[in-house]
Parts: C-alpha cells; sequence; structure tokens
C-alpha cells in the first residue's frame, strides 16, 4: 500500500513539474507573440509610409538627429532610399523594391506567428490534459 501511495506521489510531481514547464513555455511563446506582433504593425507602418513616399505625398519629414531630437527636412528625391544592409553599410535601392523587401518580411512575419500560435494552442491543450490528470490522481 504504502509503494502505490510513493508511486501516485511521483507521478503527482512529474505532472505538476511537467505543468510547470509547459506554462514556462506558453509565457514565452506568449511574450514572442507580442514581440513579433508589434514587430509585424511596425512593418506594416512601414510598407504604407513608403506607399505614401513613392507616390511623391510627402513633401516634408521629420529627420532623428539622435537620442528623440527631430529637425524638420525637406524630402527632394521620393523614388530612392537608403537601406541598412548589415554593418552599418547602406545601399541606395528604388523604392518599390523596398516596399517588395518589407512585404517579404511582413509575410514571413505572420507565417512565423502564425507556427507559434499553433504551438502555443497545442501547450495549452497539453496543459489542460495534465490539469485534468492531476485533478484526478488528487480525487483518488
Amino acid at each position: 500500500m504504502a509503494e502505490k501511495a510513493e508511486n501516485k506521489q511521483a507521478e503527482l510531481q512529474q505532472k505538476y513539474m511537467s505543468l510547470q514547464l509547459i506554462e514556462a513555455q506558453i509565457k514565452e511563446l506568449q511574450e514572442e507573440l507580442e514581440k513579433l506582433e508589434h514587430r509585424n504593425q511596425e512593418l506594416m507602418l512601414l510598407g504604407q509610409s513608403l506607399g505614401d513616399f513613392a507616390a511623391g505625398k510627402p513633401s516634408k519629414a521629420l529627420s532623428s538627429v539622435g537620442m528623440g531630437i527631430y529637425a524638420e527636412s525637406e524630402l527632394k528625391n521620393t523614388k530612392e532610399v537608403l537601406v541598412n544592409v548589415g554593418s552599418g553599410v547602406l545601399v541606395k535601392k528604388p523604392v518599390s523594391e523596398t516596399k517588395d523587401l518589407i512585404q517579404k518580411q511582413v509575410d514571413a512575419s505572420v507565417d512565423i506567428l502564425e507556427k507559434l500560435t499553433r504551438n502555443m494552442q497545442l501547450l495549452v491543450q497539453r496543459a489542460n490534459e495534465l490539469q485534468g490528470e492531476l485533478q484526478e490522481l488528487v480525487k483518488d
């Protein structure tokens, strides 16, 4: 009888630890999802801005001087932008090409968001199953 109680206690502990691990993973995924959603929104706004830019709509803009300080500036070339390709290297690219690049990033971001959401749903489902199993073990 004592061995059965010990086995039950060990199973309870194992399931509880699994549940805690899954809950930590869910929290981590939620944070990652929030970051990705924010980044995705920024990318979509950037795409819209580039569309306005390409249409020649903006004639004035704010240019960052640094540390949260901006200066009003006038846009003369609305056909090309400078794109940071890494290590501080800037490359001149047509606005249309840059907009396409941003759209590819949005599409990739949406794919990642969908995968993370599916993973989170699976984790939540498993956590619910574990909670049910724990409740059953406690009843017995």
